[in-house]
């Protein structure tokens, strides 16, 4: 016992000391609790925050497997076969409706924040556009709905109010021709079929690659023009030309207009290039098809600008070599990957403001000269530009003539901004224009005054693009005519963004060479396009009436 302390004093001292020990231990024991039990009904309140959402994806993920399975079915895809015995499709669709009853019944708010995240994930990958091919059934199920409202229309009568410009264009390899792909599309895109027809010429050792052909596709969807591209080996322009009539499209999605690009080079290739493409003029209109020949000033195949080797449909006048074909078609896949890769841009890109569309109106033609220019002004870049028609006409009757076409494209609901009727169509083009005129078919022409009779038949014969003086004589009065519109066209569209001119009728008595010679006047000496237009003499436009 300390010394001066009692019994009573330590028996207290211990007693205080046991009391603060068993104080401390309660007092340990209360707070710990307490911090527990708060951290415990904390982390239950977050997990009941969380809870809809985790159960409402669980439900989405089981609805939108549900209805994979259904749709899958319904599409009849050969790849889908289910293993399960007891599978039935309408099982499938009802565990989806289940599923999405049961996302709202739970929680109606969670339920629609799951369907906003699900919608704008898939906003998101069918905006990106990955390359990926999942082998989707909306794939399948495009697939079947094409094939039926192709085998529906194939059943009904073409009518003049349904008509739609369905467009077999000769561009070779698109991406050499992009300002006439891009023409062709402006009056197409949404509105009817636009095919690219590619025709390889050489020969049999030649090689389409399927590479190639899917660099082409992808060349056109970055350019957002909605074309199918076609290619096929001819030993000739107009051969390939007559596979392509016969063979492209399906049903009643088959073309009814020949788009071709202008042989800009024809007086420096062979005669033989020159009858082919004329020939292949003359088959499009045997065919019942419309034709347009689309000419630029600065020419539309652009292989220099991409420094590459292709098959120069419309511009090689010489016989291309085995070689050079077998070289194109063996080319390195990546390089043609870069090229596809190529986007240049041409005038039909651009906003052509308030400059004029020139419609030339020669000839009735059923209307397709008049359905185009309309179509071209429905779009962005054209919505600005005036149509003006020109048509021929004599001075005394120049103000009826005007009333009554005004009248007319009133009836077929086309906005045209004026008429302007040429009266001077009939008086003699000036020297100069003649004289080009006659340097043009001078080469390709038979001198029968130095050769005798039978000489000469025998050269016609060998060389049926020839000219001869009989020819020249009896068409002389139409080759004059040529010469003046084009003046008239020179004088009045000097601004114009586009110009459209009625194509000569082809005659049978007409020899290829003068029958160029006759294009190339009616559209030389224009810094804008020209549009050489003629249809198949059907109607393309009706009136309110009918």
């Amino acid at each position: 016992m300390p010394l001066g302390k009692t019994t009573h004093d330590v028996i207290t001292h211990d007693a205080l000391l046991c009391f603060q020990s068993l104080y401390l231990s309660i007092t340990d024991e209360v707070i710990y609790g307490f911090i527990s039990k708060t951290h415990q009904s904390f982390r239950e309140t977050e997990l009941n925050t969380i809870a809809p959402l985790i159960s409402n994806f669980f439900l989405c993920s089981y609805a939108l497997i549900n209805f994979s399975c259904f749709h899958a079915s319904i599409t009849n895809s050969p790849g889908w076969r289910p293993l399960f015995r007891y599978y039935s499709p309408w099982i499938a669709l009802f565990g989806a409706v289940i599923s999405v009853i049961l996302m709202f019944l739970l929680t109606w708010w969670a339920a629609l924040l799951t369907f906003g995240i699900i919608i704008f994930l898939f906003g998101y990958v069918a905006y990106k556009k990955p390359e990926v091919n999942w082998g989707s059934s909306i794939q399948a199920s495009t697939y079947n709905m094409a094939l039926s409202y192709t085998l529906s229309l194939a059943g009904v009568e073409d009518h003049v109010k349904n008509y739609r410009p369905q467009c077999l264009v000769l561009t070779g390899a698109p991406i050499m021709r992009p300002a006439l792909v891009d023409f062709v599309g402006s009056f197409t895109k949404n509105v009817s079929l636009m095919i690219c027809g590619d025709i390889l010429l050489g020969d049999e050792k030649s090689v389409m690659s399927q590479h190639n052909t899917t660099n082409m596709v992808k060349w056109l969807n970055q350019r957002k023009v909605r074309s199918f591209y076609t290619a096929l080996k001819a030993s000739s322009l107009r051969e390939g030309t007559q596979h392509l009539l016969k063979t492209s499209g399906l049903g009643k999605l088959k073309p009814n207009i020949v788009v071709m690009g202008f042989k800009t080079n024809w007086q420096e290739g062979t005669p033989h290039g020159i009858d082919d493409y004329i020939n292949t003029i003359y088959d499009s209109f045997d065919s019942n098809h419309g034709v347009c020949v689309l000419r630029m000033m600065g020419g539309l195949d652009v292989s220099d600008e991409l420094q590459t080797e292709v098959n120069l449909t419309f511009e090689i006048g010489e016989a291309i070599e085995s070689e050079q074909q077998n070289s194109y078609a063996t080319s390195d896949i990546d390089d043609t990957k870069n090229i596809a890769n190529e986007q240049i841009k041409t005038v039909f890109q651009t906003i052509q403001g308030k400059n004029t569309i020139d419609v030339y109106w020669i000839s009735d033609d059923g209307g397709l000269t008049l359905l185009v220019p309309y179509l071209l002004t429905r779009r962005k870049r054209w919505r600005q530009s005036k149509v003006r028609v020109f048509i021929i006409g004599k001075q005394q009757t120049m103000e009826e003539d005007r009333k009554e076409m005004m009248n007319m494209l009133q009836r077929f609901r086309l906005d045209v901004h004026d008429v302007i009727v040429m009266t001077d169509s009939e008086q003699p083009p000036l020297a100069k224009n003649t004289r080009r005129f006659e340097d043009l078919i001078t080469p390709f022409t038979v001198n029968e005054r130095q050769l005798d009779e039978r000489t000469a038949q025998e050269q016609k014969k060998a060389c049926p693009w020839k000219v001869t003086d009989k020819e020249r004589e009896a068409l002389r009065l139409k080759s004059e005519r040529k010469v003046r519109l084009n003046e008239i066209i020179r004088k009045n569209s000097k601004n114009a963004a586009l110009v459209l001119v009625s194509l000569p009728v082809p005659q049978a008595d007409c020899p290829s060479s003068l029958y160029m010679a006759w294009l190339d006047t009616l559209s030389c000496g224009l810094h804008c396009p020209v549009l050489l237009i003629r249809g198949n003499q059907q109607n393309v436009m009706t009136f309110y009436c009918q």
